[in-house]
């Protein structure tokens, strides 16, 4: 089983909460949840694989990120993999909110933040997309101030 596959079984049988896994040193949300935490904490998007986001924080500020996920008041659940003992605990879990978050991805063009990472050959219609999907997001944050 894939690291992917088991966050997904997490997030099925989590439904509606934020899920957090620790990964090495830091603890990693992925598709909605990303989204939703990229939107309320401003972390930073990647690409967790096609089509789906994946943001992070690092291990040695859980506090301060619980906090954060504290006040927002959503339902949460934090998972500790520890791939030496092979085991996975849950380290937190706070109710709340549901997350409601549909999207599972900003815009894949975006997150990676490098077309040429992308596409074997980027293209002047990749990068066109792309110049035209930075803009609008400049824009929507425009509007969201």
């Amino acid at each position: 089983m894939a690291f992917s596959q088991m966050l997904e079984i997490l997030k099925e049988k989590e439904k509606g909460a934020v899920v957090f896994v620790k990964l090495g040193t830091f603890y990693i949300a992925v598709g909605e949840d990303a989204v939703l935490m990229h939107k309320k904490l401003n972390l930073n998007c990647t690409c967790f694989k096609m089509n789906v986001c994946k943001v992070g924080f690092p291990a040695v500020s859980l506090n301060k990120y619980v906090e954060k996920l504290n006040k927002m008041k959503y339902a949460y659940v934090i998972y500790d993999f520890d791939s030496e003992k092979i085991e996975l605990k849950e380290i937190i879990r706070k109710k709340g909110k549901y997350n409601n978050e549909k999207e599972r991805t900003i815009n894949c063009l975006l997150c990676s933040g490098d077309v040429n990472k992308r596409y074997a050959k980027p293209d002047k219609y990749a990068l066109a997309l792309t110049k035209m999907l930075e803009e609008e997001r400049k824009q929507n944050n425009i509007k969201d101030k």
